[in-house]
């Protein structure tokens, strides 16, 4: 199916995440069943499912629910994969909340993010603005608390990739992992956020846009920040 038809086609459906991941895989299947080949090079898996990524920008393998292999949508991801792993090696002795392991692999030239698998669930199984209150103000403290230690917390290990050698953490600005909202996975009984994923944004920046950038789940972000704005003030 050439790019025109495939534009045409995706025009008759009407969620717009849904679209732009048929388009995703439509316009990249001879890339989708390498990607699928390599990662059955890996192992004898019995169970391997394919996911496009948030924002259509990464192809997502889970092979039974060990590994999960991310591979770019464009690019060979070297540079934000050797960033990932170096944050998240720093990073995982400070964060309250469980940082995957994760290892490149070379697919052609292409960097393959590799990490351990983490059962559960986020955000996405909740419609927006239909988050249980009860749920929310969990969701909320642990957010916050995690926020917190990594945003205040200031490694001399990463200190070249701040803007300034030399800034100190404040209120709303330090480290971040700059994309939480899609990328905390919770146990679906209880609600106890058990890992942190996708850390390829991670900087030393102002991070308010955290809470006002989007609509859904505005009131989920918006407690996550009442909730750090106390620890801030203690």
């Amino acid at each position: 199916m050439n790019k025109f038809l495939v534009k045409l086609f995706c025009r008759f459906i009407p969620n717009r995440t849904t679209r732009k991941r048929v388009r995703f895989l439509l316009n990249n299947r001879a890339y989708v069943r390498k990607c699928i080949a390599f990662v059955k090079q890996q192992g004898n898996f019995r169970d391997i499912k394919k996911i496009i990524g948030h924002g259509s920008r990464n192809l997502v393998v889970t092979a039974d629910k060990k590994y999960v292999f991310k591979f770019p949508g464009t690019g060979n991801g070297y540079e934000k994969s050797l960033h990932e792993q170096r944050v998240t090696n720093v990073f995982r002795a400070i964060s309250p909340i469980k940082i995957p392991d994760m290892k490149i692999m070379d697919f052609d030239g292409i960097a393959v993010r590799r990490y351990s698998y983490v059962d559960g669930i986020n955000l996405e199984h909740f419609p927006p603005k239909k988050v249980p209150q009860d749920v929310e103000s969990k969701i909320a403290k642990q957010l916050a608390g995690f926020l917190y230690a990594i945003g205040q917390s200031n490694p001399k290990e990463l200190r070249d990739l701040k803007p300034n050698p030399d800034d100190k953490p404040s209120i709303l600005y330090g480290w971040c992992q700059n994309d939480i909202k899609y990328n905390f996975i919770m146990d679906p009984k209880t609600f106890d956020i058990i890992a942190i994923i996708d850390w390829e944004e991670t900087g030393f920046n102002d991070f308010c846009s955290l809470f006002t950038y989007e609509k859904d789940y505005r009131s989920v972000m918006t407690a996550v920040l009442r909730e750090y704005l106390n620890l801030c003030a203690k």
